[in-house]
């Protein structure tokens, strides 16, 4: 079963678009949203495993130019 999460991001200066670009483009990225509020974007990912999304999230997400800080949420299941 995949592990899927939300991913936070901030974004500096007029970054935003150009990093929007670059995440729809990562493999694991499956959307990216523009929001208001204390966050620029937020993504929705999955990945395989936990070593998988931490490779996803602290190599791939916040290596794209413009991400400063990202706050990861992983899907619960009930």
């Amino acid at each position: 079963m995949a592990i899927e999460a939300f991913v936070l991001m901030e974004t500096t200066g007029n970054h935003t678009k150009s990093a929007y670009k670059t995440l729809t483009r990562i493999t694991g990225v499956k959307a990216v949203y523009p929001v208001t509020g204390p966050f620029d974007l937020i993504a929705q990912v999955e990945a395989d495993t936990l070593e998988d999304l931490n490779e996803l999230v602290m190599t791939r997400i916040r290596g794209v130019d413009g991400v400063t800080k990202t706050n990861t949420a992983i899907v619960l299941n009930l």
